[in-house]
């Protein structure tokens, strides 16, 4: 054999030899725990038929070491759906890669543009419906192959720090029942629900808030957030701040009933409901405005106290609004219950988080869901 064919087998050797690693590393050979119906479900009634998935790995679980070149992804379908068949894929497909700006713990955001640090990389771009991946019969015990390939038309080299891998998919026609394997680590949360919505501010919306029910635990620092907020006219205005109003009940303040009409103590718009008593409150800076509302974002220290668990506590945001035609110048956001999880003790750090989105405009003003707790697709990296 001559030193050419020599040399031209060991590259060969070398290319089929190529390492591969699986996240997480012990459902190389057995099934997750779990279901992921993104990237590759495709929800009737939506918008679009387009999904975007993202999933942010912590650096300390990524499967390779640093420098690495990833040149394929590669995912299975889930296991839990025994008796179902999926039929192939077929669409258009984008896959990017990059630094995320936080550990999975510190993603907060739901808007997928606000995620990266830097811009991330385009490593697959198959448009026109030009993706496809074969059919996945029903798995017969252990793991399904990881049959979903996706050559990466342009390697990534991984340069530490937490990995942000994002899908957008659109299937040629219809809509699409694949669901993938995935892993789910539960962790303890709270919940909350609505009591009624607010009133409407001169920017046309509604202050809206939510809580980041993985905080509202004993020992956490509970976040609640409201949306909907007219934007700072100019620095020192005072539509630059909201005020939080965190009470102990949502159906009496001072022996009066719930909920309070302010329109007359106030001068406020029609529909300005008061919802809560005020036990504390807390006046929050507005950040991260988008280009129609603005938003702020309210740490509540909850105590390490076990016994509190089930514990109730109420919210509601007082929104500054210098264009209103009234006495009072502000609106109020919806009311909400917040109800504190139970107590676990010491939580480890995640290894991953998701956002998805059914119905993506495949633009980067989109705004996902968030998964709570550990949550994410079994993936091969190659």
């Amino acid at each position: 054999m001559s030193r050419f064919v020599q040399a031209l087998v060991a590259l060969s050797l070398s290319a089929s030899a190529a390492a591969q690693y699986v996240w997480p590393p012990q459902q190389a050979a057995a099934p997750g725990n779990a279901v992921m119906n993104a990237p590759f479900r495709s929800v009737a009634g939506a918008p679009t038929t387009k999904t975007r998935c993202m999933v942010v790995l912590d650096a300390a679980s990524v499967p390779f070491p640093i420098g690495t070149t990833v040149t394929q992804i590669a995912l299975r379908r889930d296991a839990s759906y025994g008796a179902q068949g999926y039929a192939a894929l077929q669409g258009s497909l984008r896959v990017r890669m990059g630094r995320a700006v936080a550990a999975p713990d510190g993603i907060q955001d739901v808007r997928f543009a606000r995620l990266w640090q830097g811009a991330p990389t385009t490593v697959y771009d198959a448009p026109n419906g030009t993706f496809s991946s074969p059919a996945a019969p029903p798995p017969v015990g252990g793991a399904p192959p990881f049959s979903i390939v996706v050559p990466l038309q342009r390697p990534f080299q991984w340069q530490g720090g937490p990995l942000a891998i994002e899908f957008l998919y659109t299937p040629t026609a219809g809509t699409s029942l694949w669901r993938v394997d995935a892993v789910a680590t539960p962790r303890s949360a709270g919940s909350f629900r609505s009591l009624g919505p607010g009133c409407g501010g001169s920017n046309g919306y509604r202050g809206q808030q939510y809580v980041l029910t993985e905080t509202a635990v004993p020992g956490g620092q509970m976040q609640v957030v409201v949306e909907g907020a007219v934007r700072p006219a100019s620095p020192g205005s005072p539509q630059d701040v909201a005020i939080h109003v965190l009470g102990a009940s949502g159906t009496a303040i001072g022996g009066v009933p719930l909920p309070l009409d302010l329109g007359p103590l106030l001068g406020t718009p029609s529909g300005c409901l008061l919802r809560n008593d005020a036990l504390a409150t807390l006046t929050v800076p507005l950040a991260n405005p988008s280009l129609l509302f603005g938003r702020a974002s309210s740490l509540i220290a909850v105590p390490a106290t076990p016994a509190i668990a089930g514990a109730q506590v109420f919210s509601q945001w007082l929104l500054f609004d210098l264009a209103l035609n009234a006495p009072f110048r502000a609106t109020v956001s919806d009311g909400i219950e917040i109800t504190v999880g139970s107590y676990v003790g010491a939580v480890t750090p995640r290894r991953a988080r998701t956002l998805w989105k059914y119905g993506a405009t495949g633009f980067d003003i989109d705004s996902g869901v968030m998964a709570d707790g550990e949550y994410g697709p079994v993936l091969r990296f190659q």
